[in-house]
């Protein structure tokens, strides 16, 4: 290959990268979205829980 072939080369394989690594980032951007929306309904489920165990102690 000739110089200008060469750099034309890296050019092209570096933008294949970057645009590689951009959507992993943001593939791995909707994952962790989505694993903090499913941790946080889980939490709030188990507090609704605590409230009503709490509630039918108390009125006791």
């Amino acid at each position: 290959m000739a110089t200008g072939q060469i750099s034309r080369h890296r050019r092209l394989v570096a933008a294949d990268l970057a645009g590689e690594n951009a959507k992993v980032l943001r593939e791995s951007e909707g994952e962790e979205a989505s694993a903090a929306a499913k941790e946080e309904v889980f939490g709030l489920e188990n507090f609704e829980i605590e409230i009503v165990l709490w509630n039918v102690e108390n009125q006791q």
